[in-house]
């Protein structure tokens, strides 16, 4: 019979181990005791669980890449870490020149710095915002209006590691 069993060690740690019992009998059969050999299962539970999380990730990694919207991350110190294709056709700029930018600094005109700013630093704390709007530059130096809805981004275990913008190009929408 196999069972796990979740310990505390004197000194505050979790171990996990598996534990697996069997009787103890003398030669007539008679029961003498119970024998329990045990296996410490902490580091291969917990390299599981790693496994399980960048999966996750990769997963929602891979289906960013295919949203007919665009989509860009960015990270807790306030780099863009994602850039999806939509995002690359509207604004000509590649996702290896976007990669590691900070786009407040860089992409975001100077009336719109403050305010994109505490929209980013919101939703990398927790809090979404919907619908905000800005003027960004493409590489070829066209403005274009974007829409954007700023989400919090959590990693597998639901800490928030940073912001994810779905954007629209609201550019047509606002000559009218």
């Amino acid at each position: 019979c196999d069972f796990e069993v979740a310990l505390d060690t004197h000194d505050n740690k979790r171990v996990d181990l598996l534990l697996n019992a069997t009787t103890r009998r003398d030669a007539t059969g008679e029961l003498l005791g119970v024998i329990l050999v045990g296996q410490n299962m902490t580091e291969r539970k917990r390299t599981e669980q790693e496994a399980r999380e960048r999966e996750i990730v990769a997963q929602e990694l891979q289906s960013i890449e295919v949203y007919n919207a665009p989509i860009f991350g960015i990270d807790h110190d306030g780099m863009v870490n994602q850039w999806n294709i939509n995002a690359v056709e509207i604004t000509g700029f590649s996702k290896e020149e976007m990669l590691g930018q900070d786009l407040v600094k860089v992409h975001i005109t100077e009336d719109f710095r403050v305010s994109f700013k505490t929209v980013v630093d919101n939703a990398r704390h927790g809090q979404a915002t919907a619908n905000f709007e800005f003027p960004f530059f493409t590489k070829d130096k066209r403005r274009i209006e974007f829409m954007m809805n700023a989400t919090p981004r959590c990693n597998a275990k639901g800490e928030v590691v940073g912001m994810l913008g779905v954007g629209q190009d609201i550019t047509e929408r606002k000559k009218v």
